[in-house]
């Protein structure tokens, strides 16, 4: 039994022996191609993603006009450049002024007809004044002298005859009186009525006056923004019908106003956030980068072909509207991280066996299989949190003995 024992040890050690030798001769035999040293260096890591150039709010503006007529003066095409302001086109109005005309005779007959109102119901209403101050004067006489009748009919003074007629001339001034009253009210309500009429009349003229020249203004039509005619919906000659919506003349496009929608994938969206920089391009300039910031990332999803993307918003700096254009497609690189003084080594020396993350660390003519924790991972180069230090030689690439 021991013998046996003995045999097994013995057959243990010799295969071990074995193992190691073969190894050292594997690792020793191994070639070395190209090799780098642990180092501290800055790292930036990014996410890549693909974009599509979108006019922002308000860059892209469809001109269309309220006023029906024929399209008199439109000489713009597609491309031509039109400032803010700009006389874009316009509609026959011969028509509609004379129809403002119209309202403004209607108008300045209002007004005559207030200023005669004016001139002579005051007048009237002095004139009656006066004829209602004579009829008071007459009443407080016919009052008076019926006293002074009645007063000496008590000291026998003067006759029942004289004080009945005394009567008969007061009850005559009173009516009188309440008579020129009444006229005076009559011409003031006539006088309130008739100047209230004259200014509903003003007003609605007024309002005629003010409605056509807002269709006339409508036959105007200028540029609202600054920028390029992208499309022209309607010719000179052509008639155009102002219906529930404004018929479309001109799109004006400005190109200074433009940003980057780009479609973040689900699995990157959680080291993606407003504020980070973002260097991209685009196919027509493939050499020349971009540069901005994320300005939002919209909280509902985009999906495509079964894959969940976020729209990650960046403005185009005006200075590159000069060579972006809108539906162009972009190429991004969103900067999710930066760290100075890391510990790094080339992409290309991280290897991945035996579900481990290693990297070939040189020993002497050895190379040794170094298990590693990453950090950062940038586009030439990743962090190396754990597992070598500064100034390690690492294999890059190295051909098996």
């Amino acid at each position: 039994m021991k013998r046996i024992y003995f045999y097994l040890i013995a057959i243990f050690l010799f295969l071990s022996l074995i193992t190691i030798f073969l190894f050292k001769k594997r690792h020793t035999n191994n070639k070395i191609l190209e090799m780098a040293q642990v180092r501290r260096g800055k790292i930036t890591a990014f996410v890549e993603e693909t974009g599509i150039v979108k006019t922002q709010v308000g860059a892209l503006v469809k001109v269309g006009t309220r006023a029906t007529g024929e399209l008199v003066y439109l000489p713009f095409k597609v491309g031509d450049y039109v400032k803010k302001g700009q006389l874009l086109a316009r509609i026959d109005d011969r028509e509609f002024k004379a129809n403002l005309h119209r309202a403004i005779a209607k108008l300045k007959s209002a007004e005559a007809n207030l200023r005669l109102i004016e001139e002579t119901y005051p007048l009237r209403i002095k004139e009656q004044q006066a004829r209602l101050a004579a009829a008071r004067a007459r009443y407080d006489y016919a009052l008076e002298d019926l006293r002074r009748e009645e007063e000496l009919l008590k000291k026998e003074f003067t006759t029942q005859d004289a004080v009945d007629r005394a009567r008969r001339e007061k009850k005559v001034a009173s009516a009188e009186y309440e008579l020129e009253k009444r006229a005076l009210l009559r011409i003031k309500e006539e006088y309130r009525r008739k100047r209230e009429l004259a200014l509903a009349q003003i007003a609605q003229a007024k309002a005629d006056v003010k409605s056509w020249e807002t269709i006339i203004s409508y036959t105007r039509i200028y540029a609202p923004i600054s920028g390029y005619i992208a499309q022209v919906s309607t010719q000179q000659g052509e008639t155009v019908v102002a219906g529930l919506t404004a018929p479309n003349l001109i799109t004006i496009l400005d190109p200074t106003k433009l940003e980057v929608w780009i479609y973040v994938d689900e699995t990157d969206i959680g080291r993606v956030k407003p504020g980070d920089e973002v260097v991209y391009y685009v196919d027509a300039y493939p050499d020349k980068q971009f540069r901005g910031r994320i300005a939002t990332i919209y909280p509902q999803p985009e999906i495509k072909e079964n894959i969940v993307y976020y729209l990650a918003i960046v403005k185009v700096r005006p200075e590159d509207t000069r060579f972006i254009r809108p539906q162009m497609t972009v190429h991004t690189k969103i900067i999710t991280d930066k760290k100075e003084g890391a510990l790094v080594v080339p992409n290309e020396a991280i290897k991945f066996e035996g579900g481990r993350t290693i990297v070939y660390r040189v020993d002497g003519k050895r190379i040794v299989p170094t298990k590693v924790d990453l950090g950062l991972r940038g586009e030439r180069e990743t962090e190396i949190v754990q597992g070598l230090k500064e100034g390690d030689k690492i294999a890059v690439k190295f051909s098996r003995g």
